[in-house]
């Protein structure tokens, strides 16, 4: 599961150290400030690195750290360990620079998101749901948090604490087709099969092939007996994202359809 990490390059806070006295010559400020900017430009190339070569964005990133690299040097590496697959001891390290880290609230909270996916990639969703807590106390309604934990909750069987966070989601953003299709797959546990249709429809209006979207709408139409539409979204599945996890349900769906199983 890669997670994106890509775009928060912003971190003017994480990226610079304190600034001069104001003791200090002008000439020493303009040296610390070329100093400071170059920090930005290798941490923006290290992250970059991270998603065409993390091994190499680690070897990096724990060589730039040793050198000094502080805060940014250690996001990169944690970075690159979530795209290696090192879960586990990505979330615990960004929880841990969320902590030391100085930074305004917001970057702290999305530092915690990071590592709240992480928890659930690593398959501990009440962690996750734990640390996405935390993050939304210090970005209250950040839809990338709420989403989050809607999805930690909803593994853990809170499918209706899950589809309110979804619901604050889409209060803010009615179009947002990831919340639409997780809110529908929330409301199919439920057996609010009406609701569920009604979000799935919404989200494949505006994205006709997305592959959860179209996965959930066939288990919807199964469970409402009707087995025709069930194969034709599944069918449609396979078409748009062959080797996508959704076709792999789709395809073991449709096995168990034709074979009687259903």
């Amino acid at each position: 599961m890669a997670l994106a990490l890509a775009s928060l390059f912003s971190l003017p806070a994480l990226v610079q150290p304190a600034l001069a006295q104001p003791a200090l010559a002008q000439p020493a400020l303009a040296q610390q400030a070329d100093g400071q900017a170059r920090e930005r430009v290798r941490y923006a190339e290290c992250m970059d690195l991270v998603q065409s070569n993390p091994e190499e964005a680690f070897d990096i990133a724990t060589t730039w750290e040793g050198l000094g690299g502080n805060h940014p040097a250690r996001h990169c590496a944690l970075a690159a360990l979530v795209e290696l697959g090192h879960y586990h001891e990505a979330a615990q390290g960004l929880e841990k620079l969320a902590d030391l880290v100085r930074a305004d609230a917001a970057f702290k909270s999305r530092l915690l998101t990071q590592a709240a996916r992480a928890w659930m990639a690593a398959g501990d969703p009440a962690r996750a749901r734990a640390v996405a807590d935390a993050a939304l106390q210090l970005k209250p309604d950040a839809p990338e948090v709420l989403q989050v934990r809607a999805r930690a909750l909803a593994l853990l069987g809170a499918y209706w604490e899950a589809a309110d966070d979804l619901s604050r989601v889409l209060y803010a953003n009615p179009h947002n087709v990831e919340a639409l299709v997780l809110r529908g797959a929330a409301y199919r546990q439920l057996d609010a099969l009406d609701l569920a249709m009604d979000d799935l429809n919404r989200a494949l209006q505006i994205n006709p092939k997305h592959p959860e979207g179209l996965l959930e709408r066939g288990n919807a139409h199964r469970l409402l007996k009707d087995k025709s539409a069930a194969r034709k979204d599944w069918q449609t599945l396979l078409e748009a994202a062959p080797g996508s996890e959704a076709a792999q349900s789709a395809s073991d769906n449709l096995y168990a359809l034709d074979s009687g199983l259903e």
